[in-house]
């Protein structure tokens, strides 16, 4: 299940969280789901998202209103947690008070065996606390490597969620592919598809930020959609959002 919640930022707090913002996020999300007697990484949730500025590694929100997407396999504990967020005065994230102001509950897509994606919180590829030097190297998104590595990923996830080996075996068709055209972009521009991000115990990782198309088993789809894509993504990394062509 997912959600997207708005938010008005109080006034009379703070305009800026650092751009390295999720784990904030994570801190408020994991505390509900703690009263509630649920599992906070249970959750995938994206960046907070409105009109803002980067300085000096921070985000300056110049809007009043933002947004927040949060998914979940766990239907009932998105639904718990929504509920218990328009109980409370605002949710904090950071030094900055967000005022629960509207929710809507999206509706799951038709997953299909390819679709397109964009990703709404940085993906990422390798968890530095399993391989802190690689989880810093940039790796071509365009590469096979980088495919190889989403798929060991998300199957590796999915064996945990519970999913058996019959079932991961008829998950074998797997081929991410980014949109070469916006990475070409990026690269005469002399802008970055690949960034320094933290983790929540402070270990530094490479996220990216791309529009993708992936070829998989529908199932795969529906699994990603709720639960994310790469690694850390309880942390709030890898959110993905489904890119609509008219």
């Amino acid at each position: 299940m997912r959600v997207k919640i708005s938010f008005l930022r109080d006034q009379m707090s703070a305009n800026m969280i650092p751009l390295h913002h999720q784990s904030l996020i994570a801190e408020s999300l994991y505390a509900i789901a703690e009263s509630l007697g649920g599992d906070g990484h249970e959750l995938c949730f994206s960046s907070l998202k409105g009109t803002s500025k980067i300085q000096n590694g921070f985000m300056r929100f110049l809007s009043s209103k933002l947004t927040l997407v949060l998914s979940s396999r766990n239907a009932e504990l998105v639904e718990k947690i929504t509920s218990k967020v328009f109980e409370m005065p605002y949710f904090a994230v950071g030094k900055m008070n967000l005022m629960p102001r509207s929710h809507e509950f999206i509706t799951d897509p038709v997953f299909e065996t390819k679709m397109r994606y964009l990703c709404i919180s940085p993906m990422i590829l390798v968890d530095p606390s399993r391989d802190p030097e690689r989880s810093q190297l940039t790796i071509d998104p365009t590469s096979q490597e980088f495919s190889d590595i989403l798929y060991e990923q998300t199957l590796d996830r999915m064996e945990r969620a519970g999913y058996t080996e019959s079932d991961l075996n008829n998950f074998a068709e797997f081929d991410v592919q980014p949109d070469h055209e916006y990475v070409q972009k990026l690269n005469e521009s002399g802008k970055k598809f690949a960034r320094y991000y933290r983790a929540a115990d402070g270990s530094t990782m490479i996220g990216y930020l791309l529009p993708f198309t992936l070829h998989a088993h529908p199932e795969v789809h529906k699994f990603i959609w709720e639960s994310g894509m790469g690694a850390l993504c309880d942390q709030g990394y890898g959110m993905i959002d489904q890119v609509v062509t008219a």
